[in-house]
C-alpha cells in the first residue's frame, strides 16, 4: 500500500467538530448575546489586475485550455451538482448558464441557500449527500471574485433576498480568538476572509455569534500569522539546504496544500487589511511556495512508475498542484506583492509547462472521456470532485498567467 499523508484534496468533507462539553448542573449559563446582522454593505472594488509578466499563450497550452474547458463544460454546469457549478463558475465567469438555461447565481440560491437566525442567508455543508459548500463561504468568494453585484435579487426558500444578506450573515457568524476560530479551524477560514475584504474597502468592526469582539484587521492578522506558523519548516529548510519529506504536516494539511490560505491572505493584505507586517509575512511566502514546485512533482513523479494502478490519483494530484500554483503566483503579481525576476519567471513558466504535460498523460490515458469519469466517480466520488474542479482552477491559472484573466482588488 501506498502512504496516502502527502495527498491533498480540496473538497473533502471536513472533520467533524467534537461534542461540546455540557456544563455542570449546578451552574447557570448566561446565554450569548443575540447576534445582529451588521448593517454595512458590500461594495465590490472596481480596480482589476493582471499579471505583469505573462506567459505566451502557446498552441500547447491552448489546447490543454480547450480539453479542461471541455471537462467544466460537461460536469461544473450540473445543475444537482452545487460544488461543481461553483468551479464552473470560477472557470467561465459566475453569471455562466447551467445545462438546464438558468444563471448559475440564480440557481445557488433558489436550489441551495437558507435562511438563517440572525436574519441572513448562507449555504449549508451538505443536504443529504449533496455536497453543497465543503469550505465555509465558498459561494461567498466566487461570487465576489466573480463580479457578481450584490444588490442583485436572487430566491431563497421560495421568497426574495438580496447577495447582501450573504456577506451579512458571513460577518456575523465570523470570528477568531486566538487558536480558536468559528469555521473548522484556520484552514477553513481563507475562502470567508477573501469574500469580506473584497466587500470592504476600510477596516471592519463586528459583534459575532457567541458575543465575540472582531474586526477585519484582526481577521487579516489572524490568518496571515497562522499562514507563517505553517510554513516556517519550508523557510528553515530552504536556508538550512535540506530536504523535506511531505508527512501531511504544516500548510500540507491544508486543503489544496494551503494554496487558497495564501491566496486569501495575500488578497486580504492588497486591499490594505492587517497590521504592520502582515505585507510582508504574505511576500515572504513566495519563495517556499516557488521551491514547493519541485517538491510536489517529485513526490508524484516518484510513485507514479511504481504504482500505475493509482495513475488516476496521482495524475489528478500533478494537476491540482500546477493549476493552482498557477493561480497562486499570477494572483500575487498582479496584485503587487512581487515582481518576478528572471529565476522565479523561469519557475513559473515551467509550472505551465508541466501542467500542459499532465493534462496531455490524463488525455492520452482517457481520463476525460464520459465512460473514464462515470468510471472514476463509482470508485471514488472526492476524486472525480477533484478532477473536475482541479480543471477549473488550471483554467482559472492559465488565463490568470497569459494575462486573459484579471482579478479585481
Amino acid at each position: 500500500m501506498i502512504a496516502w499523508a502527502w495527498l491533498w484534496a480540496c473538497g473533502g468533507d471536513p472533520a467533524p467538530a467534537p461534542p461540546p462539553t455540557p456544563a455542570p448542573e449546578a451552574e447557570a449559563v448566561a446565554p450569548p448575546p443575540t447576534a445582529v446582522l451588521p448593517t454595512v454593505s458590500c461594495v465590490l472594488p472596481v480596480r482589476e489586475g493582471k499579471t505583469t509578466t505573462p506567459i505566451a499563450a502557446s498552441p500547447v497550452l491552448q489546447h490543454t485550455r480547450e480539453v479542461l474547458v471541455d471537462v467544466v463544460r460537461r460536469y461544473d454546469l450540473d445543475p444537482e451538482n452545487p460544488w461543481a457549478v461553483v468551479h464552473g463558475m470560477l472557470a467561465l465567469g459566475a453569471d455562466v448558464a447551467l445545462s438546464n438555461g438558468v444563471p448559475a447565481v440564480d440557481h445557488l440560491f433558489a436550489a441551495y441557500a437558507e435562511r438563517r437566525p440572525e436574519g441572513g442567508v448562507a449555504f449549508p455543508r451538505k443536504r443529504g449527500a449533496t455536497r453543497i459548500e465543503p469550505h465555509t463561504d465558498l459561494v461567498f468568494k466566487a461570487l465576489t471574485e466573480g463580479g457578481v453585484s450584490f444588490d442583485r435579487t436572487v430566491t431563497v426558500a421560495g421568497q426574495p433576498a438580496t447577495l447582501q444578506e450573504l456577506f451579512r450573515q458571513s460577518v456575523v457568524k465570523t470570528w477568531v480568538d486566538d487558536a480558536a476560530v468559528s469555521s473548522d479551524g484556520f484552514g477553513d477560514l481563507g475562502w470567508t476572509l477573501q469574500g469580506i475584504a473584497a466587500c470592504v474597502p476600510d477596516d471592519l468592526a463586528w459583534t459575532a455569534v457567541g458575543g465575540h469582539p472582531m474586526t477585519l484587521d484582526r481577521l487579516t492578522s489572524a490568518l496571515v500569522g497562522d499562514l507563517s506558523r505553517q510554513t516556517q519548516f519550508l523557510r528553515d529548510a530552504i536556508a538550512a539546504g535540506q530536504p523535506v519529506q511531505k508527512r501531511k504536516q504544516g500548510i500540507f494539511s491544508y486543503a489544496c496544500g494551503g494554496t487558497h490560505h495564501l491566496m486569501s491572505a495575500a488578497y486580504a493584505v492588497a486591499r490594505g487589511h492587517g497590521t504592520p507586517g502582515d505585507r510582508a509575512a504574505v511576500e515572504a511566502e513566495v519563495a517556499p511556495l516557488l521551491w514547493r514546485l519541485d517538491l510536489e512533482l517529485q513526490t508524484v513523479d516518484t510513485l507514479l512508475p511504481k504504482h500505475p494502478e493509482y495513475a488516476d490519483v496521482l495524475l489528478e494530484q500533478r494537476m491540482k498542484f500546477l493549476g493552482h500554483f498557477l493561480e497562486t503566483t499570477h494572483k500575487m503579481v498582479a496584485l503587487g506583492l512581487f515582481a518576478p525576476d528572471d529565476a522565479q519567471r523561469a519557475q513559473m513558466a515551467r509550472g505551465a509547462d508541466e501542467l500542459v504535460a499532465t493534462v496531455a498523460a490524463m488525455e492520452q490515458a482517457g481520463m476525460f472521456t464520459d465512460a473514464s469519469l462515470a468510471q472514476l466517480r463509482a470508485k471514488n466520488e472526492q476524486t472525480f470532485l477533484d478532477v473536475i474542479g482541479d480543471a477549473a482552477h488550471a483554467v482559472r491559472g492559465i488565463d490568470l498567467a497569459t494575462g486573459a484573466g484579471s482579478l479585481r482588488y
